[in-house]
């Protein structure tokens, strides 16, 4: 096994202290340097690939969703997923289908990858992370490490590029990525990191928040400079807590509309990050309308969900080990409940409380441990690792990886203590 083969390389020495012997570029180090692992993650290209196709097809299967259910109505569609007036209106604003840009979170469980949540949408994190791969193959053992191996990647910020260009008609469009109203300040070094990175691949990337954007010419414009395309990182959900965002956001929106500016992405994919979306689709009754070629691709790719209600309360409390609870519209795992991590009797309590609430229920997925050594003993540790796939019209754009150390936390994500980033390599 390449990975096996690899911890060993390192455990003897030449690949030991590789993460911190390359030079990343300074604006990608100040945003990551203290947050990265020890080595990149190593998984199987093909098997990646299928992943990725297959949340392509359950991409597709959750926008025929409307139709599917409820005769086109897009609203009621919204209604039922738990989106509120001001955020259905968002979400529902342009008539046009839904395009694929997002990035699932999954777990490997040694035979494939598990789906957790689909990020549907244009403000997605670690788009820069491979440019931990371009360093590291520019390291003279790592570099022979992967020529043995076959290693390869997919470069996700010239993916991305790819699309731009393509969208604008323009070898060297000007792009404005739009944080909501004081939406930037948490996350500038990450943009400018990924500035940097769209500047390798002759993207001239802007940053700002929307309300800076001015108007006048019959073009929108950022720091003077007019744009061809905005890239959306303001969500619904921030535009309907917050009415400063209103009238900055329908600028941008209605020079869309007017074909102005290309806005990526519209809001109109959002409705599918609702986790809420994948009971949906794999309820019994939407399942028999299926084919067996659709069937079989939720089947690998989507543990058992369902929404929470009343009938399944039984259910949820007898079989606490296996089961987790997601709010249909949360981020970041905030107000996640894992049953194993739980007494009987505070699952009980905790499934009475989400009642309250819109949740979803979900399989337990147990991923394979992904051996790290540790830098300062030597010692070879046990992680965790949520594999985050981007998905794009074109296919798979890329993976990178959040771990944290096995026994930890039942959520991984950047906050979680402990937890570390690191870039995908596939054999």
């Amino acid at each position: 096994m390449v990975t096996a083969k690899y911890i060993a390389a390192a455990a003897e020495g030449p690949l030991r202290d590789v993460m911190s012997e390359v030079q990343f570029p300074p604006v990608f180090d100040r945003a990551w340097g203290g947050y990265l692992g020890t080595r990149p993650l190593l998984s199987s290209e093909a098997r990646t690939r299928e992943a990725a196709d297959d949340l392509s097809g359950l991409f597709r299967l959750m926008a025929s969703l409307p139709d599917r259910l409820f005769g086109g109505d897009r609203r009621a569609f919204c209604a039922a997923i738990g989106a509120d007036a001001r955020r259905t209106d968002l979400m529902t604003r342009f008539d046009a289908e839904p395009f694929l840009w997002g990035r699932a979170d999954l777990y490997d469980d040694g035979s494939r990858f598990r789906l957790l949540e689909f990020n549907i949408g244009s403000e997605l994190g670690g788009v820069d992370m491979s440019e931990v791969n371009r360093t590291l193959l520019g390291h003279k053992g790592f570099a022979a490490f992967a020529d043995e191996h076959g290693l390869s990647s997919v470069d996700t910020p010239a993916a991305i590029a790819r699309h731009f260009v393509q969208a604008t008609q323009k070898e060297a469009p000007v792009v404005a990525t739009l944080e909501a109203v004081d939406g930037m300040a948490a996350y500038e070094s990450l943009h400018r990191s990924f500035q940097e990175s769209m500047k390798r691949c002759g993207i001239e990337l802007l940053i700002g928040e929307v309300d800076q954007v001015r108007e006048r010419n019959g073009r929108l414009y950022l720091h003077d400079r007019p744009l061809d395309l905005v890239l959306r990182y303001f969500s619904a959900h921030q535009v309907a807590r917050d009415p400063r965002n209103d009238e900055p956001v329908e600028t941008v929106m209605r020079a869309y509309e007017e074909g102005k500016v290309v806005l990526w992405t519209p809001l109109t994919a959002s409705m599918f990050s609702y986790k809420s979306c994948l009971p949906l689709v794999s309820d019994p009754a939407m399942r028999a309308d299926l084919s067996p070629d659709e069937n079989a691709l939720i089947d690998r790719i989507l543990p058992w969900t369902r929404t929470l209600t009343p009938d399944l309360a039984d259910r949820v409390r007898a079989e606490r080990e296996e089961l987790i609870l997601k709010p249909v519209a949360g981020l970041s795992g905030r107000g996640v409940r894992a049953g194993w991590d739980q007494t009987d009797r505070e699952w009980a309590e905790t499934v009475a409380g989400c009642l309250k609430e819109d949740y979803i229920v979900q399989r337990r997925v147990v991923p394979v441990s992904e051996p790290m050594l540790n830098a300062e003993t030597g010692a070879v540790e046990d992680w965790v690792a949520v594999w985050g796939l981007f998905v794009f019209p074109d296919g798979y754009g890329g993976a990178f990886c959040r771990t944290v150390p096995s026994g930890g936390a039942s959520v991984v994500n950047l906050g979680t203590k402990g937890a570390r980033m690191t870039s995908a390599f596939h054999y």
